[in-house]
């Protein structure tokens, strides 16, 4: 069993690695950069609202609990310090000990927390109580968990900060053309999910003669001179060359090589 655990454990691992991989180049775009900072913001505000309201609700029933069982032992209809005490003593929260009070029911409260309304009959007498709780919101607030609330909080604030030092390192100066990106400080070219795309060494230097050209075009004699600057005539293997390059930049880049009149080639859009 502890086998098949650990290799269970190994295959989601690699699957997760698989995804990330996939993932990251489309959530290193800008917007949906953005996207993931304002729902990891978006998912901190909503887990602090609604551990801020579990709080406020552990405290009605708190007070509920406590004031059920100091009725449940009263004998007197006045409200004495021992009623105070006693009903303290079953309240479960410690900061409600010396916050919260027992009172008589009253028709209208300012108060933002209260319990429910008992009712105390003894004999002929028959009253109705209630307790209340002098609570701030930086009391509730501190009451609650936040941990999680702070954890997607920080999760966002260190998303912004990676996404703004990757695009500050990957963007500047980069050029897209058709569905390729050529980052010219990594001499690297990216497809649309930023991969990179597989030139050959010889291919890789002609694309960036390209990419340095005025409107993508470039003649024989500057392409041989450039790549075999010793050899006499590279004409048959400047052909070789061009041919080879066609297909990939039309898989991985949406575009194509044309000849042009006068002996020179040109990258265009498909």
């Amino acid at each position: 069993m502890e086998v098949k655990k650990k290799r269970l454990i190994f295959a989601i691992h690699i699957l997760l690695c698989l995804l990330f991989s996939y993932l990251i180049p489309l959530l290193m775009k800008p917007i949906s950069s953005v996207i993931v900072f304002l729902l990891l913001v978006l998912s901190a505000m909503c887990t602090s609202i609604n551990s801020y309201r579990c709080a406020e609700t552990a405290i009605v029933q708190d007070m509920n609990q406590a004031l059920e069982k100091t009725l449940a032992v009263k004998r007197e209809a006045w409200i004495t310090p021992d009623t105070i005490q006693n009903y303290r003593e079953h309240l479960r929260i410690k900061d409600l000990k010396s916050r919260s009070f027992v009172s008589y029911a009253l028709e209208k409260d300012d108060y933002s927390l209260c319990s429910q309304r008992y009712q105390w009959q003894k004999g002929r007498h028959s009253l109705m109580f209630q307790s209340y709780a002098d609570c701030s919101f930086g009391t509730i607030w501190g009451l609650s968990d936040q941990r999680l609330a702070l954890f997607l909080t920080l999760s966002a604030m260190l998303w912004m900060l990676f996404s703004v030092v990757y695009w500050r390192r990957n963007g500047a100066g980069r050029m897209v053309f058709g569905s390729m990106t050529y980052v010219p400080l990594e001499h690297s070219f990216r497809d649309v999910q930023g991969k990179e795309i597989p030139f050959t060494p010889m291919q890789h230097q002609l694309m960036e003669l390209f990419m340095a050209s005025d409107d993508m075009k470039l003649s024989k004699i500057t392409i041989c001179e450039s790549l075999w600057p010793k050899k006499p005539d590279a004409s048959e293997t400047l052909y070789t060359l061009i041919r080879r390059l066609k297909p990939v930049v039309s898989e991985h880049c949406g575009l194509t090589i044309t000849a042009e009149k006068g002996g020179g080639y040109q990258l265009k859009h498909l």
